[in-house]
């Protein structure tokens, strides 16, 4: 069962990789990429770290793209 729950963690962290790479402003990819680093990292040498990496990705994907934002302000 935890094989699933990482490969599902796995697919997510890819998922905000993409997203990244999408992104026109070039801080903010970063910003995403790093964060999907760290989940991947986690994912990869931190075993029973569940609880912080799904944390990390609610909070990852839960973040609003940069145009968003810009368009946002007044």
């Amino acid at each position: 069962m935890l094989w699933l729950i990482d490969l599902v963690l796995l697919l997510a962290g890819l998922v905000l990789w993409n997203r990244a790479s999408r992104e026109s402003d070039e801080a903010w990819s970063l910003f995403l990429r790093s964060i999907a680093f760290l989940d991947l990292a986690f994912i990869a040498f931190g075993n029973g770290q569940m609880l912080v990496e799904i944390l990390l990705l609610a909070l990852a994907l839960a973040l609003p793209s940069a145009e968003r934002l810009e368009r946002r302000s007044p």
